[in-house]
């Protein structure tokens, strides 16, 4: 089965945010073909200062936990 493209994820994350109805964000990333990787963020109603302080505890807690 072919993964989908970035646009297509881009959407369905959106569409998904949409749905829950309340303020959010997502960053999702999913492994593609071989080595490849795709990232995809999606903002809904969202203040810039809450998702950027959630994105950096978001990358904090995952190098802490990965290295």
């Amino acid at each position: 089965m072919p993964t989908p493209d970035n646009n297509e994820i881009q959407r369905k994350c959106e569409q998904f945010l949409h749905e829950l109805g309340i303020p959010g964000f997502i960053v999702f990333g999913w492994k593609k073909e071989g080595t490849e990787f795709g990232v995809v963020s999606s903002f809904h109603e969202m203040p810039v200062n809450a998702a950027v302080k959630g994105m950096t505890w978001v990358l904090n807690d995952f190098v802490t936990k990965s290295l």
